[in-house]
């Protein structure tokens, strides 16, 4: 039977501009010390042309300090000088959009509104009362600030959404299954809290996920070779921005070599990745007379964590697997619960395509991987944060699976309530430790122990009671129309409700009937 529904095209927009909206609707935090951190090397070098940022990291604390081959660590920076002690790759990618920041900040009302250090709305109201009020240097670097993570960070965000959306379309019963899917885990995982934050977690995803997605398409879809060289930039820059994906890269390219026809173009992807591995060395020679990343042994903070073990790893143990599964502090499991079907998704496509058991293999090793490396990390817990935030890099690959256990749970009443209130609370929990007050949540102590896990529940010990109190993150609503508390978000809302509704009528609908659909036939086939 033929259904009318809106176009793949369009189901594809509206996921994009939603999550958008979603992340982009919300300022960055700005006492936000690793966001800080990436900022000050694009402030540096932006304005004086230096890789040092001595004068901009009075902000953060997660900064490194060098001062050449005979430092020692016991005069901080004296003789030295400061630096980012993070990965370069947001900084790098944040940098051209700074400089197209400051020529809008030249323009004569703009460069009043900063010069006169004065706030809208109720922007006064989120700032801290013990803190210097609204300078117009702290003006000026909010904004920039703001500026360069919505296109170095939100919109990439939007496009990974965007591609597990396209990805998962080719792998569910209906592309509203995909488009759900796609929403769930923009919004319904921790994924959401980092889509607007100058850290490496989105951008590393956003390289490894749709540089995978682009060689599936490659392989079995025959798309062109030439998206091979974007392959090559996407995994350089997720290596440039979190190292340990580097192994999971080198599985992936294991793949593809297995499965490639003619496996030796994927040269292409080998020389489309030297450039910035390049830059990469450069900065890091530049900084610390080593083409290493090594700017974590030099960090003015945290030198015990980092140098236990190898960098910071020993050995995986059930405590911290526990901690980051199903505990109330940092579980993912207790926080996005939709994320359980992953383990039905197995299944189901392990046993209904057995043409893409080598994805599903590529796939679960990663999310496994991932699992085991934070498991092994002394700061598994990952200090003040929403959720285990090292695993966002493999959250696309957990999700991909999910299309199968959509097409089990969608077709039956029961499981589209089951389905529901699982999204619905992951949703409301992320979206509550995401935009509940002005900084992310706090952990007391080192978490290391099942009794300290179970302590604490952040959405109930802190989201909530900061949401009763109206002390919402700084957003749009608030600074532009003054709308006090949670009335801020109503503004967003409106805007959701309103790319449903026009851009499927903008961008057309299709009629699809699903009874011979491709992937049904795969699945009768298989059987």
């Amino acid at each position: 039977m033929a259904r009318v529904q809106p176009s793949r095209r369009a189901y594809a927009i509206t996921v994009f501009l939603i999550l958008l909206v979603c992340s982009a609707y919300f300022m960055p935090k700005w006492a936000d010390w690793g966001a800080n951190s990436r900022a000050d090397l694009v402030y540096a070098f932006g304005d004086q042309g230096v890789l040092y940022i001595d004068d901009y990291h009075e902000n953060t604390g997660d900064k490194a300090c060098f001062a050449g081959t005979d430092y020692t660590g016991d005069n901080p920076c004296e003789d030295g000088h400061y630096f980012t002690d993070k990965s370069l790759g947001p900084s790098l990618v944040a940098y051209p959009f700074y400089i197209i920041f400051k020529g809008i900040a030249a323009i004569p009302p703009i460069e009043h509104f900063i010069q006169s250090g004065s706030g809208l709305g109720n922007f006064g109201d989120t700032l801290n009362p013990e803190g210097e009020g609204i300078r117009p240097e702290a003006v000026y670097q909010g904004m920039a600030l703001t500026f360069i993570t919505f296109f170095a960070m939100a919109v990439p965000s939007a496009l990974l959404g965007t591609v597990v959306f396209l990805f998962a379309a080719r792998f569910t019963r209906k592309d509203i299954y995909a488009f759900i899917l796609a929403l769930a885990y923009g919004l319904g995982t921790i994924a959401y809290p980092y889509s607007n934050v100058l850290y490496q977690h989105q951008m590393a995803a956003f390289g490894i996920f749709i540089g995978f997605f682009l060689l599936w398409r490659v392989i079995y879809e025959e798309a062109s070779l030439n998206w091979l060289w974007l392959v090559g930039i996407l995994f350089s820059l997720a290596v440039i921005t979190e190292y340990p994906v580097v192994p999971f890269l080198a599985l992936i390219l294991i793949w593809a070599f297995i499965k490639m026809p003619n496996r030796w173009q994927l040269y292409r992807v080998i020389l489309a990745g030297i450039p910035l591995g390049i830059i990469f060395m450069g900065f890091n020679y530049f900084s610390f007379n080593t083409i290493m990343p090594v700017g974590y042994n030099y960090s003015i903070n945290w030198q015990e964590e980092h140098q236990t073990g190898f960098l910071s790893l020993t050995m995986p143990n059930l405590p911290r697997l526990y901690g980051l599964t199903f505990s109330p502090i940092r579980g993912m499991f207790v926080l996005s619960p939709f994320l359980l079907l992953f383990f039905p998704g197995i299944y189901l496509m392990w046993k209904q395509r057995l043409d893409q058991r080598d994805v599903l293999i590529v796939s679960v090793l990663i999310v496994l991987g991932f699992f085991l490396y934070n498991g092994a990390s002394i700061m598994w817990w990952g200090g003040f944060t929403v959720g285990p935030r090292y695993l966002i890099p493999m959250l696309p690959f957990m999700v991909l699976p999910i299309s199968f256990a959509f097409n089990w749970l969608l077709k039956h009443t029961w499981g589209q309530v089951i389905t529901a209130l699982l999204i619905a609370f992951s949703i409301f929990s992320v979206g509550s430790l995401t935009i509940a007050g002005q900084s992310w949540p706090d952990v007391t102590g080192f978490p290391n122990t099942i009794e300290q896990m179970n302590a604490s529940y952040p959405l109930v010990d802190h989201a909530l009671p900061l949401l009763a109190q109206g002390d919402v993150a700084r957003n749009y609503g608030g600074i532009i129309l003054n709308l006090p508390g949670l009335t801020a978000l109503i503004p967003l809302l409106l805007a959701v409700i309103a790319i449903l509704l026009i851009v499927p009528r903008l961008f057309g609908t299709s009629s699809k009937t699903y009874k011979t659909s491709s992937l049904e036939q795969a699945t009768e086939s298989a059987r």
